[in-house]
């Protein structure tokens, strides 16, 4: 992609100014990471959005507040009761690109092997975005597909995203195979539990880097709502029913060997959630 200019914004206003002003060329860059990857037939005019003051980590009752200038560091750095994220920010990349990137970035511009929409997707929650018009989009809802995706995000700049704790009695689990630390994922996946007097009643797993965008896997969900929560209960889950979604085989995989790779990462992220959810430690 080609930069034809370069602006700087000091304020969300100025910033939203500046995208109403340059329209469809604008283009915000805080880390810059990924702009290698971006492609584009126009060249654009980049908005440099690193003096606004939409960076850091607080938590509010059980709610954590993420400012989207905050980097993949600071997200890896921070520790609380409840807090997941970090072993998210674990597995990305490097330390220099984690003490650059940040959370922003990583989920308004989604490439297949981005690791933080995954792990959103499982979480929930909300971002919160202004441009033309303000909004807060439920994370389900920004996340839906490809296409709602990027109209929410169009002519946007993301402020923050708030997702909630994991309580006692919940679990989540990330996971992600590479063939090195710094390169792109061939399976991720990522998956929340919620388990009352040992009957799991809330499950969300996600899948991505095998297809373009993350998705849910709402059938292997209902699988597990209701059921006792123990890690036998992975034997008798239908894998089968992903085979209706187009995988995406990386790294020179095979087919075959791309559905066995995904089974054991979603088999080891709701592992570790629901070893989280009976009290276990996941650190």
């Amino acid at each position: 992609m080609k930069i034809k200019d370069f602006v700087f914004a000091s304020r969300v206003s100025e910033a939203c100014s500046l995208i109403r002003e340059i329209g469809d060329s604008s283009y915000l860059i805080a880390g810059g990471t990924s702009t290698f990857f971006v492609s584009s037939k126009n060249s654009k005019v980049a908005i440099d959005i690193n003096r606004i003051p939409i960076k850091g980590i607080s938590k509010n009752n059980d709610i954590f507040k993420i400012g989207a200038g905050t980097t993949i560091n600071d997200i890896l750095k921070y520790k609380a009761s409840g807090w997941v994220l970090d072993r998210v920010a674990l597995r990305h990349v490097n330390q220099q690109v984690r003490n650059i990137s940040t959370i922003g970035g990583n989920i308004a511009r989604v490439f297949y092997w981005s690791d933080f929409p995954v792990a959103l997707r499982v979480l929930e929650g909300t971002i919160k975005l202004s441009g033309i018009s303000s909004k807060t989009v439920k994370i389900s809802e920004a996340f839906h597909n490809s296409t709602v995706h990027k109209d929410v995000f169009k002519g946007s700049l993301l402020e923050y995203i708030e997702i909630p704790e994991i309580k006692k009695g919940m679990g989540f689990g990330y996971t992600k195979e590479s063939r090195t630390s710094e390169a792109f994922s061939a399976a991720t996946a990522a998956a929340f539990v919620k388990v009352d007097d040992g009957i799991i009643s809330d499950a969300r797993v996600a899948i991505g880097a095998v297809l373009p965008f993350p998705v849910r896997l709402f059938d292997i969900e209902e699988e597990l709502k209701g059921t006792k929560a123990e890690s036998l209960i992975i034997r008798d889950l239908n894998f089968d029913r992903l085979n209706k979604y187009s995988l995406l085989p990386r790294e020179g995989m095979s087919m075959d060997y791309c559905k066995h790779l995904l089974r054991v990462k979603i088999s080891d992220a709701i592992c570790d959630a629901l070893k989280e959810a009976m009290g276990g430690c996941n650190d």
